[in-house]
């Protein structure tokens, strides 16, 4: 249920993050100035504390999520939410790929064959609508960087948050502190007061929207997820977000569903489903660092 709801939220964040018409540098810096005093607040207020073992763990993990942000916001106002979305329908393939080298994780051939089969629906959903595909190669760039960044940041925190006992608060207190230092001096550096100006109120509730239900109540989600479903299984589940993000961005941004898209849907939800069945992996057991408490349970039902 977790994973689903992380699929709702990531499907329905690019659209509306296409709304925001003001700078999009300036627009991540805002967004995870909104972020960290929340996150640490709620970290300090449910008994947390913020070791360096916990930041040493983030640090990396922070910055790449930085500049998927930073990448994600500015490809958004070049290009369409079906091009991006056709360029993170590649992030399972390579998550399967590092996971099995790094992350101890074996994906087996009917793992491997239902993600590519996933793409394909993907794919099938972001091309099969009006060829009038707007944007540039600059746009397609921007997706393609913030693509990489993300499997980077995917992989860090699967990989934390199965040998560590960093719980999911610690976990996003200390990215979102690395991500803002991260965006924040390009920010500065890039925009000017002016810039700030022309922030509309749509501009500021949609940017509230982002930073809170989508880069806080989801990203603790995936990272509560983490600690217990491989790398290589949640992230082809993931491709799910791809199918919402094309049925949100017919009514905001005018890109009707044809029926083509709603068979490349169909596909897409198949595998996720096929996916979700049956492990194909073996999970490394969680360690803690000896300078860290394990996770507090979680609340009974």
């Amino acid at each position: 249920m977790a994973l689903l709801a992380v699929i709702i939220l990531w499907g329905v964040g690019p659209p509306v993050t296409k709304l925001i018409s003001a700078p999009p540098i300036l627009a991540a810096a805002l967004r995870f100035g909104m972020s960290v005093p929340v996150v640490w607040a709620l970290a300090y207020a449910s008994g947390r504390r913020m070791s360096m073992t916990v930041l040493r763990h983030t640090a990396i993990a922070g910055v790449l999520f930085g500049t998927n942000l930073m990448f994600l916001f500015a490809g958004l106002q070049h290009t369409s939410v079906t091009v991006i979305s056709v360029v993170q329908a590649l992030t399972p393939g390579l998550v399967l790929v590092v996971a099995g080298r790094w992350l101890g994780e074996r994906a087996s051939l009917r793992h491997v064959a239902w993600t590519g089969l996933g793409i394909a629906g993907v794919i099938v959903v972001v091309l099969g609508g009006d060829p009038e595909v707007s944007g540039d190669l600059t746009g397609f760039v921007f997706a393609v960087a913030s693509m990489l960044a993300f499997v980077g940041y995917y992989v860090i925190n699967r990989r934390a948050r199965s040998t560590t006992a960093i719980d999911p608060i610690q976990w996003m207190a200390g990215v979102t502190l690395f991500a803002a230092l991260t965006v924040t001096p390009v920010a500065l550096i890039s925009s000017s007061s002016d810039d700030v100006g022309r922030f509309g109120a749509g501009d500021w509730a949609y940017l509230a929207f982002v930073a809170v239900v989508v880069g806080i109540v989801s990203h603790f989600l995936m990272s509560w997820v983490h600690a217990f479903v491989p790398a290589s299984k949640s992230s082809p589940a993931l491709l799910g977000a791809n199918v919402v993000a094309i049925a949100v961005a017919w009514p905001l941004h005018d890109e009707p569903i044809t029926w083509l898209q709603a068979l490349g849907g169909v596909v897409v939800l198949a595998s996720v489903l096929a996916i979700l069945r049956k492990p194909s992996v073996q999970v490394p057991s969680r360690t803690a660092p000896a300078d860290e408490p394990e996770e507090p349970p979680l609340p009974s039902v």
